[in-house]
C-alpha cells in the first residue's frame, strides 16, 4: 500500500515537472508611447488534441509540432494529429530531445526510445542494468558533442556514445553529473545541485527557481526568480526572444514575461501572462508562433499572423472584456461596456466616466459622446443624458449618424435629431408595416431608408430585399449594410459584396468612410476595406484570429491605428497590416494516396506512379496551419501545357486527377485567405508511367513484328500464287501435249491411210 501511495505522489510530481503551456506571450507592450496591451492567443484543448496533459514539444523538419503527452507522442498539423505508437503498454512520454532527425524519448517508467522523424520508426535503446534498478523517468535527456547524457532524479546517470553504437562510456550517480560537466570527473558531488529536482536542457541547468548557463566548463546564473516572486516556484522552461524573456513555472506558477530582461539587474519587471497554470515547455516555431503547454489546460499558441496585434483586457484594468463601443479622438479613448459602464482612457490612466443605475435596463452601450457640450449615452434598451439625468426607456435607437453637424437617431419607424438640450425631435414617422431601422438624407428633401423589408429611396423600393441594418451615402454612392452582405448603389448599377468576394461574414454591422479611397466595413466576424473605385475588397481582418467565438461589436480608426471593441476585450493593430497583403508563411504538401512513406509525402514534388486501369489518382493535401481560420484551397491540372481541369475549389483535403493515358501531369495548388488573395502557390509533377505493353520500345517491337509477319504472309501468299500458276501452266501444258499426241496420232493414222489410199488408187489404175 505504501508503495502504491509513493508511486502516486511521485507520478503527480513528475507530471508537474515537464508540462507544456502555451499562452499569450507579451503583455503591456508600448503603443504610440502611451498604451500597453496583451497579444492574442489560441488554445488547443482535449477536444482537439485528445489530451490536456502535454509535457514537452518539438518542431520537426516538415513543420509539424510534436507534443509529448500522457497519451504518447502527438504529431500535430493544427487541425488533426497522428499518434506515434510506442512498443509495449507504457505510452506516457515525459521527456524528449531532438538530435538531427532523431528524437530520443523517455517514458514514465524510465525506458528510452529512438524515433526517426522522417519515417516514425521506433526502436528501444537498451540501458545498462544499473539504470533500470529504479523505475523513474529520465529527467535529463541531452546531447553534447555527439554524446547522449541520461540522468534520473536522485539516481544514476549514463553517457552513451552516439558514434559508437550508443555504447555506455560512463555510469555514475546523478549528484555527480554537473561535477563531471564542470571538471571532467566524478570525484566529489556538486552540492549546489543536491536538491531533489534538477534538469539539463541544451546548455541550461534548471535547479528549482534558478536557471544556470553552462559554458566553457563554467556555470553562470542566467535567470533567477529571486525576490520578485512572493513564493518561489520551480522553473520548468524558458524562451529568449530578442530582449524579452519568457519563463514557465511548475506548481501553478504560470507563465511570466520580462520586457528587456537584464540578467545583471534586480529591477526587471515581472508580468504574469498565464496565471495559475503549470508550464512544462515553451517553443517558438519556424513561423514565429510561440507555444506553451500545460498540465490541465491543454496547449496555447500565440499567433503571429497579424502584425503588431495588441490586446487590452479586464486583466489589465478594463472593467470587463465585453466591449460594445469604442471611440478614439484627441488622445482620449472612450470605452462603452455591456454592463452599464463607460470608461475613459486619458494620459495612460482610466477614469470611470459613468456607471449605470443597476435598477435600469440599459446595456449594452452603443454610443457615448459629448454633444453640444453635454454628455449623452445611448444604449440598446434605453438612453441617458446628463441634462435630465434620467433614462428614457422608450427610445430604443437602432442607428445614429451626423448630418450637417447635427446628430440624428433612428428607431423603429421614427427618425429624428437631438436638439441642444438633448431632447429628441422626430422628423419622420412611418406608421406602415414597413417600419425602418435606419435612415440617411440624400438631400434636404429626399432620403434613403432601410429595414426588415429591404432598402427604399424615399418610399420607393429598390432591388435590395434583405434586412438592412445601416444605410449611408458617400461619394454619391448609397451603401446598405444587410444580413446578406454589403450593397453599393452607384447610379443605376448595384454592387453586391458577400463572403464569396472575401468578406469575413455576411452580417454587416458598421460602415465608415474617412474620405480616402476605402470604405471601411465591419461584419460580425471581421473588418474589410473596400476600394471606392471598383468596389472590390483590398484587405480583410478576420475575428477568428482573436480566437474562436470572437465577435467584433464596433471599431474606430485614428492615425492609421485600428481599434476593435470585441467580446474578448479591445484589440489594436496597424492599418498597414490590413492593407498590405503579406504572404502568409503557410506550409503545405500535396501527395498521392498511394504513398505511405512520410519522407516521400513531404520531401518530394515529383511523383512517379504506374498506369492504373481506374485512370484516377487520388491526391491528398496537408496544410500546416495553427490558425483557427480556414484557408481557401484550389487546384488546377494540366498536361503538355493544356489545361484539363480549371482551378477548382476544394471542399475537403483531397481530390482526383483524371489520368486517361500515361504522361506528365502538372498540378498547381493555390492556398490563400480567399480566391482573390492567394498566399501560396505550389507546383507538383505527376508522372504516370506506362505499363510494359504501353512503353515505346514495346510498341516499336510490336510494329516490327507485325511488319515481319505481314512480309511473311505476303511472301507465302505470293509463293502460293506462283505455285498455283505453275501448277495450272503444267496442267495446261499436259493437256496440250496430250492433245498434240492425239492429233499427231490422228494425223499419222490419216497419213498412213491416205498413203495406202493413194497407193491403192495408183495401183488399180494400172
Amino acid at each position: 500500500m505504501f508503495g502504491i501511495y509513493m508511486r502516486s505522489v511521485l507520478r503527480s510530481f513528475f507530471l508537474c515537472l515537464f508540462i507544456f503551456t502555451a499562452g499569450l506571450p507579451g503583455t503591456l507592450q508600448k503603443v504610440s508611447g502611451q498604451w500597453s496591451f496583451t497579444p492574442n492567443y489560441y488554445q488547443y484543448d482535449a477536444s482537439i488534441i485528445g489530451t490536456n496533459t502535454v509535457y514537452r514539444l518539438l518542431e520537426d523538419p516538415f513543420g509539424f509540432i510534436w507534443m509529448v503527452s500522457d497519451k504518447g507522442i502527438l504529431v500535430f498539423n493544427g487541425k488533426t494529429y497522428e499518434t506515434i505508437k510506442i512498443p509495449g503498454t507504457e505510452q506516457e512520454i515525459v521527456n524528449i530531445y531532438r538530435y538531427k532527425n532523431t528524437v530520443f524519448a523517455g517514458t514514465y517508467s524510465g525506458k528510452l526510445f529512438e524515433i526517426d522523424m522522417l519515417t516514425f520508426k521506433v526502436e528501444e535503446i537498451p540501458l545498462p542494468q544499473y539504470m533500470n534498478r529504479q523505475a523513474r523517468h529520465l529527467s535529463t535527456i541531452n546531447v553534447m558533442d555527439d554524446k547522449l547524457y541520461l540522468a534520473k532524479t536522485m539516481g544514476p546517470f549514463v553517457i552513451l556514445d552516439l558514434k559508437k553504437k550508443k555504447k555506455p562510456t560512463l555510469i555514475s550517480h546523478s549528484n555527480y553529473l554537473f561535477r563531471y560537466l564542470l571538471n571532467g570527473d566524478t570525484s566529489i558531488p556538486d552540492l549546489r545541485f543536491h536538491p531533489f529536482w534538477f534538469k539539463l536542457l541544451d546548455n541550461k541547468v534548471f535547479v528549482e527557481s534558478t536557471i544556470y548557463d553552462l559554458q566553457n566548463r563554467a556555470l553562470k546564473v542566467f535567470y533567477t526568480a529571486g525576490k520578485d516572486s512572493q513564493e518561489l516556484k520551480t522553473v520548468s522552461s524558458y524562451l529568449k526572444e530578442g530582449s524579452d524573456l519568457y519563463v514557465g513555472f511548475l506548481q501553478s506558477g504560470g507563465l511570466v514575461k520580462y520586457n528587456n530582461y537584464n540578467v545583471k539587474s534586480y529591477q526587471n519587471i515581472r508580468q504574469t501572462i498565464l496565471p495559475d497554470v503549470e508550464v512544462g515547455d515553451i517553443l517558438k516555431d519556424s513561423r514565429g508562433n510561440i507555444w506553451i503547454s500545460t498540465l490541465h489546460n491543454g496547449v496555447f499558441v500565440f499567433l503571429r499572423q497579424v502584425s503588431e496585434l495588441q490586446k487590452l483586457s479586464s486583466n489589465y484594468t478594463l472593467y470587463n472584456n465585453d466591449i460594445w463601443y469604442i471611440k478614439y479622438k484627441n488622445n482620449i479613448l472612450d470605452i462603452g461596456y455591456k454592463k452599464q459602464l463607460v470608461d475613459q482612457l486619458k494620459d495612460g490612466a482610466f477614469y470611470k466616466k459613468w456607471i449605470g443605475d443597476t435598477t435600469t435596463i440599459f446595456n449594452p452601450v452603443l454610443l457615448f459622446r459629448s454633444y453640444k457640450d453635454k454628455f449623452m449615452i445611448l444604449g440598446s434598451v434605453s438612453s441617458y443624458m446628463t441634462d435630465t439625468t434620467n433614462f428614457n426607456r422608450k427610445n430604443i435607437y437602432k442607428d445614429f449618424y451626423t448630418y450637417n453637424n447635427e446628430l440624428y437617431g433612428t428607431m423603429h419607424g421614427i427618425a429624428g435629431k437631438f436638439l441642444e438640450n438633448l431632447n429628441y425631435q422626430p422628423i419622420l414617422s412611418d406608421t406602415s408595416e414597413l417600419n425602418f431601422y435606419t435612415r440617411f438624407p440624400l438631400s434636404d428633401s429626399s432620403y434613403v431608408k432601410g429595414g426588415a423589408n429591404g432598402l427604399f429611396i424615399n418610399d420607393k423600393p429598390t432591388i435590395v430585399k434583405d434586412r438592412v441594418i445601416k444605410v449611408r451615402k458617400y461619394n454619391n454612392d448609397i451603401i446598405a449594410c444587410t444580413d446578406n452582405g454589403l450593397y453599393i448603389k452607384r447610379k443605376e448599377k448595384y454592387f453586391h459584396i458577400t463572403q464569396k468576394d472575401g468578406l469575413p461574414d455576411n452580417q454587416c454591422v458598421q460602415i465608415e468612410y474617412p474620405g480616402n479611397r476605402y470604405y471601411q466595413l465591419l461584419t460580425k466576424q471581421g473588418l474589410s476595406y473596400i476600394d471606392t473605385a471598383d468596389c472590390k475588397i483590398v484587405g480583410s481582418f478576420n475575428a477568428q484570429s482573436l480566437g474562436y467565438d470572437a465577435i467584433i461589436h464596433h471599431f474606430d480608426i485614428e492615425k492609421d491605428t485600428i481599434w476593435l471593441a470585441t467580446n474578448k476585450g479591445i484589440f489594436i493593430f496597424d492599418e498597414k497590416a490590413l492593407l498590405t497583403k503579406a504572404k502568409s508563411n503557410i506550409t503545405a504538401y500535396l501527395y498521392p494516396e498511394q504513398l505511405t512513406g512520410r519522407s516521400q509525402k513531404y520531401m518530394y514534388q515529383n511523383f512517379e506512379l504506374k498506369y492504373s486501369k481506374e485512370k484516377l489518382v487520388k491526391m491528398h493535401i496537408e496544410v500546416i496551419s495553427f490558425s483557427p481560420k480556414e484557408y481557401y484551397i484550389a487546384y488546377q491540372v494540366a498536361k503538355e501545357n493544356k489545361i484539363i481541369a480549371a482551378p477548382v475549389q476544394l471542399v475537403d483535403r483531397s481530390f482526383f486527377v483524371n489520368t486517361p493515358e500515361p504522361g506528365t501531369y502538372t498540378i498547381k495548388l493555390y492556398i490563400g485567405s480567399d480566391k482573390n488573395h492567394i498566399d501560396k502557390q505550389l507546383t507538383y509533377l505527376l508522372k504516370i508511367m506506362p505499363l510494359w505493353y504501353q512503353t515505346l520500345w514495346i510498341k516499336i517491337l510490336l510494329i516490327f513484328i507485325l511488319i515481319i509477319a505481314f512480309w511473311f504472309i505476303v511472301r507465302i501468299a505470293a509463293q502460293q500464287i506462283i505455285k498455283e500458276k505453275e501448277k495450272k501452266k503444267t496442267k495446261k501444258n499436259t493437256r496440250r501435249s496430250s492433245y498434240s499426241r492425239r492429233l499427231f496420232y490422228a494425223i499419222k493414222s490419216s497419213f498412213y491411210i491416205q498413203c495406202i489410199n493413194t497407193f491403192a488408187i495408183s495401183y488399180f489404175k494400172k
